[in-house]
């Protein structure tokens, strides 16, 4: 795969609105990946203390990077280029979508989902929070605009969260449409901020400002521009990559290897419990009025 010179990078990661727009274009042109509405960059770190790339994945999907399992193939296509290519020394997660980090998932894929199908989606999503988690280099979320449920536990599996300061907001709204907070993304969440924090915020769905998210620890630093976190990204990224590569992975994965063991140990109940609580007549109708809403739509009362 072509790699992009590393004074390309910042210009990458700091995609204007207009460029957003031509994404497709732009990236076939320097060598990227772009397949479907996820792209792939790898651009070199210069220098003897630092060799390697970064990797950029931006997520250009829906209309308010909402998925659903096509959308969540994609995104695991996409880390799946960035796991296999040599020499990775950093991630950067970003959004094409303006406005929007993530919505998370789309809702309409969970009303009147077969377990089936619920269990296939569950089970891809968990994969890549943990991968994305269990990488082993550091990563960087950078967020501009609102990352909500999925959105939100996507740039916490990062190790770092940039933001640009905007009206975006920030959290893990599950409880608002009937869903539990599974334990191992309520464990996540406590991590980074406080037990009171997650006890407060995760039992009422509520959401956050990046503002309000910085000093309680979930967002690590605002900008006043997505160049600003462009420039801020990169930096860090490169700082982190002056270390020997295979100490630093070392030393990554034993400080995540407790939670990962977790993680995994907890899937089949976890799986179990999502799907009881999706399957509910009051989660379903709960989930039918936020798509009304969303949609400016008032629900029909015959409707499942």
């Amino acid at each position: 795969m072509i790699r992009l010179p590393t004074t390309m990078l910042a210009q990458r990661l700091a995609v204007t609105a207009a460029a957003r727009r031509s994404l497709s274009t732009t990236a076939a042109r320097r060598g990227e990946s772009t397949a479907g509405p996820f792209h792939v960059a790898f651009s070199e770190l210069a220098g003897p203390l630092s060799p390697g790339c970064v990797a950029t994945i931006t997520m250009a999907c829906a209309k308010a990077n909402s998925f659903d399992l096509a959308a969540l193939e994609g995104l695991s296509h996409a880390l799946a280029q960035v796991e296999a290519q040599a020499g990775v020394r950093g991630l950067v997660l970003q959004s094409g979508t303006a406005g929007f980090f993530s919505a998370g998932f789309s809702l309409p894929v969970f009303h009147g989902i077969a377990q089936a199908d619920f269990e296939r989606l569950w089970a891809l999503s968990r994969s890549i929070f943990r991968r994305l988690y269990a990488l082993p280099a550091p990563s960087i979320a950078a967020i501009d605009g609102h990352a909500l449920g999925l959105g939100c536990a996507l740039a916490m599996a990062c190790q770092h969260r940039y933001a640009v300061r905007s009206p975006g907001l920030i959290g893990l709204n599950e409880v608002a449409v009937g869903l539990p907070v599974p334990q191992w993304l309520a464990e996540r969440f406590r991590d980074l901020t406080s037990l009171r924090a997650a006890e407060e915020l995760l039992s009422t769905g509520a959401s956050l400002s990046v503002a309000r998210a910085l000093p309680l620890g979930l967002v690590d630093a605002v900008f006043d521009s997505a160049d600003d976190v462009a420039t801020a990204a990169f930096t860090r990224l490169r700082q982190c990559a002056a270390a020997p590569r295979a100490a630093q992975a070392e030393t990554l994965e034993a400080l995540r290897r407790e939670y990962l063991a977790r993680f995994d140990a907890d899937c089949e109940r976890d799986t179990a419990q999502l799907w009881r609580a999706i399957s509910r007549p009051d989660t379903q109708n709960a989930i039918r009025a936020a798509i009304a809403r969303l949609s400016n739509k008032r629900p029909s009362p015959s409707a499942a």
